[in-house]
């Protein structure tokens, strides 16, 4: 086993004593070569969870165990087993990407740095085209690949990657996947730290919905999804930000801007299907789609602690 988690509690005192429980009794556990997803809105706890296992925050109760010795007892240990990604930009000033994976690959592996995978790297995410260029002119994404670069160069045998995908296009989005995906072969185990439910779904092997420091539901992506009852959902785009009145067999709804999600018993596709046709050929429905339930129906239920999407 990579990680353990075992009823860890962390609450911060602000201002007049007042009293804020970032993450309540979290018990989690990762094993060796795993992708396992923290999902979570900012402020759920993902980052004081991240920072206790990096030996950055003492919880106030329970422990963590990395590699089995604890990481209260030895947290410089724990950083220099973990390899990590922030969720902020990394300021690479005139460094370009070449040169910033390069000594961040020296500074962790020493003698052991192998030059060879800095170009392997970059030619799996497709980013030739920005390794020799400075890095106050690079684009958003392209500082993404190349932060992503440097926590990977030389990774430990856990990887904290937090929004990795923020900024990157769809395309190089699929070749990060797999560099990840990869990264497992030999082991390591990924921690994704993400609020981005959808593209989760697809790229780990369990995970953790957690809301206001409490993890509400952890396991299989189709174990978390069986916590929604056996229904079906329509995702719509709409023409415009107007309001669209549902039928009346919709079980409920998630709006946000033009994208338009509800949800309805398998026996009413037919006639959903219909009723959409109708939208699409009076102009209110660009386009819509049809599919079982996702992670995402069942994050929105549990943290809303209500019907999917209210």
């Amino acid at each position: 086993m990579t990680l353990d988690v075992k009823s860890v509690t962390k609450v911060f005192t602000g201002r007049r004593n007042s009293k804020m429980v970032a993450n309540d009794n979290i018990s989690l556990r990762i094993q060796e070569g795993e992708i396992f997803g923290l999902l979570g809105q900012n402020g759920a706890g993902k980052t004081t969870l991240v920072n206790q296992i990096l030996g950055l925050i003492t919880p106030d109760c329970g422990d963590i165990t990395l590699l089995g010795e604890s990481v209260l007892g030895s947290p410089a240990r724990a950083r220099s087993i973990c390899s990590v990604q922030p969720q902020s930009q990394v300021p690479l000033g005139f460094l370009t990407p070449k040169q910033a994976v390069t000594l961040m690959g020296k500074m962790r592996a020493g003698k052991k740095f192998d030059p060879k995978r800095v170009e392997m790297l970059f030619e799996e995410l497709d980013m030739g085209e920005w390794a020799n260029k400075e890095g106050e002119k690079l684009s958003g994404g392209a500082k993404r690949l190349t932060a992503f670069c440097m926590a990977v160069i030389a990774p430990g045998k856990l990887v904290i990657l937090d929004e990795p995908t923020n900024d990157v296009d769809p395309v190089r989005r699929r070749y990060l996947w797999q560099v990840i995906r990869n990264l497992t072969n030999d082991g390591t185990s990924v921690i994704l730290v993400t609020h981005n439910v959808l593209e989760a779904e697809k790229a780990v092997d369990r995970v953790a919905i957690i809301h206001k420091g409490k993890i509400l539901k952890q396991g299989t992506p189709s174990e978390v999804k069986s916590s929604v009852s056996n229904q079906m959902r329509m995702e719509l785009s709409l023409a415009s930000e107007s309001e669209l009145e549902l039928p009346n067999w919709a079980l409920s709804s998630h709006k946000n801007g033009s994208r338009f999600i509800f949800a309805m018993n398998p026996k009413d596709v037919s006639q959903t299907i219909e009723w959409a046709k109708g939208h699409v050929d009076t102009g209110l429905i660009m386009d819509y789609s049809l599919s079982p339930t996702t992670i995402e129906d069942a994050y929105i239920e549990l943290t809303s602690k209500k019907a999917v999407g209210l």
